[in-house]
């Protein structure tokens, strides 16, 4: 194209069948070559990008080129967000579009591709500063983060994402589900005027998420408060109840328009995993800008790596990160040898400052390769040009048509990367129409019971109401009031009460409110969990309870080791290395799904009946939920953790900071809290 885009005649065929066409792809491609672009041409052309909408792409040397009509339009689409100085964004058409929408105090769900600048939007009205208290529920603590990083420079407004934080006049909270609900009594005080949602589609039963019920809840329970105004953000779907819509008034737009072009190419071989792997190896040494690769699994995406980089020299830069890994997990953890090759994998199991910082470093081109599991389809941005899509399935699940277009979209930036490119193995999914099911308000026959029992009777439809009632009248309404406020299924919470009342010995040992319990205290307590919460008959809870207590008590390397050592004693097959490798990777699977979300809800519910059954709020296992979740750490200072600093790091910091700005505190006492070079880069990140 560049040597057509040369020779005016034939530049002023493309621009014209560009005007004819509407080909916004083929308009992309003449931005990404306008260096070869004639002189005389380039009026045409900057006549196309204002006319189609790209007012991102137009610099002070193509609006200089404008009519005064169009550099009208140019000014009426500048954001209110400034980008340095007195230089403000300016949106394309169709982020204006629904800008102009939501200005109009008009629900919004919004339906675009991954390119599209959504997020653009919720900083959009932040910056504005018309709504006093916003609430951004994120689907996980790395978007929080990112999403903190972003809006930390709006400092009228107090930014929460822990539930620790005191509220101001002014808060932004930015949460996952579940923190929501834990702050509900907090925010059902004040006046919610602003509600976002992003990846809203994760509402949805269809999706599998095991956090579907908690995000149905808090969407209940806010909109019952004050009914906020609405703006819910998603991917790629077609369709969403009607009923839902209806009943919050809200507009429904869809749209693929993307100022980001995407080239597919189908990678053939033989059908053999080791011919597909040669192939994948050879289209990686050919690519030279960034690349994800997506796999199945983390197990997967690992043994890739391992095997891509048996064939590459290592990179002269050594990362600050691997000290922390030798000092603080172990030194024969591979995630050293992959790093350290500018390879990286994003698993959503690892530490999240593990996994940010490979981030940070692919972003900066220090990595240049990383191969990622499901985690990448969570929103994470980056400045990934390709996506090779090497498993067309999630863990053993075929990838559904959704998941696939939520892949893709990764590929190319806007504002970064013109085009993007994408390289798939496998036949892809057939397209489907993506509907989008709201489960509090469709309520199904296989609604979950904690969903259920959080409606109000007057919202219960009527194929639910005789479910309804008999959860109403099987328990008292104390108990009722304990099992609603514990959002979990309530089979398995009455379970739980029954297995309690028939064991009145031990009540006095699930009595217990410390931040260290014993041993033995916790096993009986793990115990009551499994057998009652989980109606499970097996003794899989003493491994549980092991591997929590160590959590609680040590560091992570001093659990790894201790875990390495028992194993080594029962496994005599395997050598040393690939046993550490093993255990690093339960241990920080662990640490994420159980200490960090599992065993702390388990424990809550645990705590409530046992305190309803004997009448008394003797049980509190908070203090040591707390030192579980956030790796021994206590107070405030946990909140460093949402943040994406090390516990290692935070561990160095003795004063009491209840009191004090915590960052500021740190970064002006840089020198002397005696971080290392990692634990120092990422603390100057924040």
């Amino acid at each position: 194209m560049e040597n057509q885009l040369q020779d005016f005649n034939l530049g002023f065929l493309i621009a014209r069948e560009i005007s004819e066409r509407q080909d916004y792809g083929r308009l992309i491609e003449v931005l990404e070559r306008w260096d070869s672009v004639n002189d005389l041409l380039r009026p045409i052309f900057i006549d196309l990008i204002e006319s189609f909408g790209f007012y991102p792409y137009l610099n002070d040397e193509k609006i200089s080129n404008l009519n005064l009509s169009a550099k009208y339009r140019n000014e009426f689409h500048k954001s209110n967000i400034l980008i340095g100085g007195d230089e403000r964004i300016r949106f394309h058409s169709e982020q204006k579009r629904a800008e102009e929408i939501i200005s109009k105090k008009q629900n919004v769900i919004l339906s675009a591709p991954t390119s599209f600048g959504k997020s653009l939007l919720i900083e959009e009205f932040i910056s504005r500063k018309i709504y006093k208290n916003i609430i951004i529920i994120q689907p996980t603590l790395a978007l929080i983060d990112e999403t903190r990083k972003k809006l930390r420079k709006y400092t009228d407004y107090n930014i929460v994402v822990n539930t620790k934080q005191e509220l101001d006049e002014s808060n932004i909270f930015i949460l996952t589900s579940e923190r929501v609900l834990e702050l509900l009594p907090k925010i059902s005080e004040i006046k919610i005027d602003f509600f976002v949602i992003d990846e809203f589609y994760k509402i949805s039963n269809s999706k599998s998420d095991e956090r579907v019920s908690q995000l149905n809840i808090a969407f209940y329970k806010i909109m019952q408060i004050n009914s906020p105004q609405l703006l819910l953000l998603t991917p790629n779907i077609d369709d969403i109840s009607s009923d839902f819509l209806d009943k919050y008034n809200i507009k429904f737009i869809t749209t693929d328009y993307s100022l980001v072009n995407q080239n597919i190419t189908h990678i053939e071989y033989s059908g053999d995993d080791s011919d597909k792997k040669d192939r994948l190896f050879d289209l990686l040494r050919t690519i030279s800008e960034q690349t994800i690769v997506y796999v199945r699994s983390p197990k997967r995406a690992e043994e890739l790596a391992l095997e891509y980089i048996s064939n590459i020299a290592k990179t002269d830069d050594r990362l600050p990160i691997i000290r922390w890994i030798d000092e603080n997990v172990s030194k024969e953890w591979n995630l050293k040898a992959i790093l350290n090759h500018g390879v990286g994998i994003h698993n959503g199991q690892f530490p999240r400052h593990i996994v940010n910082s490979q981030l940070d470093y692919f972003n900066q081109g220090k990595l240049n390769i990383i191969f990622a599991t499901t985690s990448l389809i969570e929103g994470i941005n980056t400045a990934a040009k390709n996506i090779v899509i090497f498993d067309m399935k999630k863990s053993n699940k075929k990838l559904s048509y959704f998941d696939f277009n939520n892949i893709k979209g990764r590929a190319g930036r806007m504002m970064q990367h013109y085009s993007g490119h994408i390289f798939y193995f496998d036949a892809p999914p057939i397209k489907t129409s993506e509907k989008v099911d709201v489960p509090i308000i469709e309520q199904r026959n296989n609604l979950q019971s904690e969903v259920l029992i959080n409606l109000e009777r007057e919202d219960v439809k009527d194929n639910l109401k005789e479910k309804y009632n008999t959860i109403k009248s099987s328990i008292s309404e104390e108990l009722w009031t304990i099992f609603r406020e514990n959002y979990y299924d309530v089979e398995s919470q009455k379970r739980l009460y029954n297995y309690l009342i028939q064991k009145p010995n031990l009540l006095n040992e699930l009595s217990w409110n410390s931040s260290s319990p014993s041993y033995d205290t916790l096993l009986q307590t793990m115990k009551a969990i499994s057998h009652g919460l989980d109606n499970a008959s097996n003794k899989s809870y003493k491994h549980v309870t092991l591997i929590a207590y160590k959590i609680s008590k040590d560091n992570i390397k001093n659990v790894i080791d201790s875990e390495v050592q028992y194993r080594s004693e029962k496994v005599r097959d395997k050598g040393l290395h690939e046993v550490y490798n093993e255990v690093i990777f339960d241990v920080f699977k662990f640490m994420r799904t159980e200490a960090k979300f599992k065993i702390p809800k388990k424990l809550s519910v645990l705590q409530s009946i046992v305190n309803y059954i004997l009448k008394d709020k003797i049980a509190d296992y908070s203090l040591f939920i707390a030192k579980l979740e956030n790796e021994g750490i206590g107070g405030l200072k946990s909140i460093l953790l949402d943040y994406g600093v090390p516990s290692t790091a935070i561990k160095k910091i003795r004063t009491n900071l209840d009191s004090v700005e915590i960052i500021d505190y740190i970064k002006s006492n840089l020198d002397s809290l005696n971080f290392t070079d990692y634990e120092r880069e990422i603390i100057e990140r924040l």
